[in-house]
């Protein structure tokens, strides 16, 4: 398991202690509102994301790419992207107390429900609302979490994001050839994050039914909690007006050692994408979808 380490660069420590220092000058919700025109910015000239996002919202809307109705549902998704970034600035300022204020949690019963069957814990999410926030509930419940990400290009973004996460208590690891660290940390008690809608290019991707046509999700989170013996449970959380946000935590979803391995993570699988349907239906503009989901859209 690669974990993934900050340079320590002079730039990047320098980065990340402005980020810490200056990030409670703005109010929140200041911040939430300045995040716009940057994201208005990004969202008129970045097309790729935008054709994209607009063929996905598309399938979920049941609507033509270009309709006038499934445009305004991308420039909103490019809002509250923007919306993502603000946040993640400013939660460097935050203390436990904060969080607990702002956030109203439906379903936290459930992370006691799976850690209590002292197997490990597999949370997935999905790049949707502010992960951040989610992660930060289950790290106030004294969870130490390995996540799961792909390592970006830009160097200095990847450092900053690093050195925000483990002050957040959360150790991130290369998606390549994490298998069998993750496979450990499972079976010591512990809890690994990963996504969802990682897009069609993931090598692990199966089909699944999403919106109602096939299309392709990571089979990772399944495949782990059947070699383990690991819940899953699914959470995110979303915006709600005034800088608050409501975090949902479902019910664990459990390995079943009465079908076949391979049936056993298809049923899994699928489960989470009907989970995390119902959500992208609820608030389809907190869906960051930037990737592509279907194959043939």
């Amino acid at each position: 398991m690669a974990v993934l380490r900050s340079s320590g660069s002079f730039a990047s420590r320098f980065l990340y202690q402005l980020n810490r220092r200056s990030a409670g000058l703005i109010p929140f919700e200041l911040a939430q509102m300045l995040a716009i025109p940057p994201a208005d910015a990004v969202h008129a000239l970045w097309p790729s994301k935008r054709r994209i996002a607009a063929a996905n919202f598309a399938q979920v809307t049941g609507l033509p790419a270009d309709d006038p109705r499934v445009e305004r549902l991308v420039r909103a998704c490019f809002r509250h992207f923007g919306r993502y970034f603000a946040e993640a600035l400013h939660l460097q300022s935050w203390d436990s107390e904060t969080v607990l204020d702002r956030v109203a949690v439906e379903g936290e019963e459930n992370f006691a429900l799976a850690a209590d069957r002292g197997r490990g814990v597999v949370f997935v999410s999905g790049h949707m609302g502010s992960t951040e926030i989610a992660a930060s509930l289950a790290v106030l419940r004294g969870y130490q979490i390995r996540a799961v990400t792909e390592e970006l290009s830009a160097g200095w973004l990847m450092d900053w994001i690093v050195r925000t996460r483990q002050a957040m208590g959360i150790t991130l690891v290369s998606a390549d050839g994490a298998g069998l660290g993750l496979i450990r940390v499972l079976r010591r008690g512990g809890m690994v994050a990963m996504v969802i809608d990682a897009g069609i290019e993931r090598p692990d991707s199966i089909p699944v039914q999403f919106f109602g046509r096939p299309a392709l999700f990571p089979s990772g989170p399944a495949r782990l909690a059947r070699l383990t013996d690991a819940a899953i449970v699914f959470g995110l959380a979303v915006r709600r007006p005034g800088g608050l946000f409501k975090a949902y935590i479902c019910p664990p979803l459990l390995p079943d050692r009465e079908r076949a391995p391979d049936d056993d993570i298809a049923r899994m699988t699928q489960e989470l994408a009907r989970t995390f349907e119902g959500f992208v239906r609820r608030y389809p503009a907190q869906w960051y979808a930037f990737r592509r989901i279907w194959a043939d859209g």
